[in-house]
């Protein structure tokens, strides 16, 4: 893609994001660590997530309707699995916050919908499976930048849970390991096409996004080095580094 196809490289970002940060979300409430004030106010975070999948939306369909206005128009699987995850996610953030059924329930809704997240990154992976580039990017959005956004969520939310300190950003720190091995491999491809091509800007974008990657994880690891606890403009910092980097990936792919 190009600058030029923005709309599109903004809404894979924002839902890949957003429904990472949902099933890292979910796996620490289903943990029971929460108190319910904590829980309280870690869904009160989740009207976030909800915007960007919104926008996710609009944007992608939005266009994709303007450019095929004289043609059919369906939907991918991703797009759709985006959309039920989305409606899902909703029912079960009302249900949540009215407290209605048991806490029995809820908590199957809240399983159900991770599960349609966890569909949905399987389908991004099986989707992208012949490109090894892409795989990367969309493992470090979805995984390495859910959990961060996740972890700035929790910290916005003012959580006692201390391991997640520590077993979010080393998780973050071995998925972003993998990208950066995966995403590097490649980099000698897109040099050889950009010789060929006489056309460097995909290239360089791959390079800036991966030299993101690692700096929003120096960032996001910095409290656990200094043996500090995270404060909220450091998580918000690494996560804005996490986000230019998945746009500059979207361009150079």
């Amino acid at each position: 893609m190009s600058w030029s196809n923005w709309p599109f490289i903004m809404s894979s970002v924002f839902s890949q994001l957003a429904i990472g940060a949902f099933i890292s979300l979910g796996c620490v409430i289903l943990s029971g660590k929460l108190c319910f004030g904590q829980s309280d106010r870690v869904h009160r975070t989740m009207p976030a997530l909800w915007l960007m999948l919104f926008v996710s939306l609009i944007l992608r369909e939005g266009n994709l309707m303007l450019m095929q206005a004289h043609s059919a128009y369906s939907l991918t699987n991703e797009v759709l699995l985006a959309i039920v995850f989305f409606g899902s996610a909703i029912c079960y953030w009302f249900f949540e916050k009215g407290l209605v059924a048991t806490e029995g329930f809820r908590k199957v809704l809240l399983v159900n919908v991770m599960v349609l997240g966890i569909a949905y990154l399987v389908n991004g992976f099986v989707v992208r499976s012949s490109h090894w580039l892409v795989i990367s990017h969309f493992m470090a959005t979805t995984m390495v930048g859910g959990m961060l956004f996740a972890h700035a969520a929790l910290v916005r939310s003012q959580h006692k849970v201390e391991a997640v300190n520590r077993i979010f950003p080393i998780g973050g720190m071995l998925l972003a390991i993998v990208c950066f091995i995966t995403g590097a491999s490649q980099l000698g491809d897109l040099k050889a096409l950009a010789e060929a091509q006489n056309e460097t800007g995909p290239l360089i974008a791959q390079i800036i996004s991966l030299g993101l990657l690692v700096a929003a994880t120096g960032v996001w690891l910095m409290p656990m080095i200094t043996r500090s606890k995270p404060v909220q403009s450091v998580m918000t910092f690494a996560l804005l580094l996490i986000f230019l980097s998945s746009l500059f990936a979207g361009v150079g792919v």
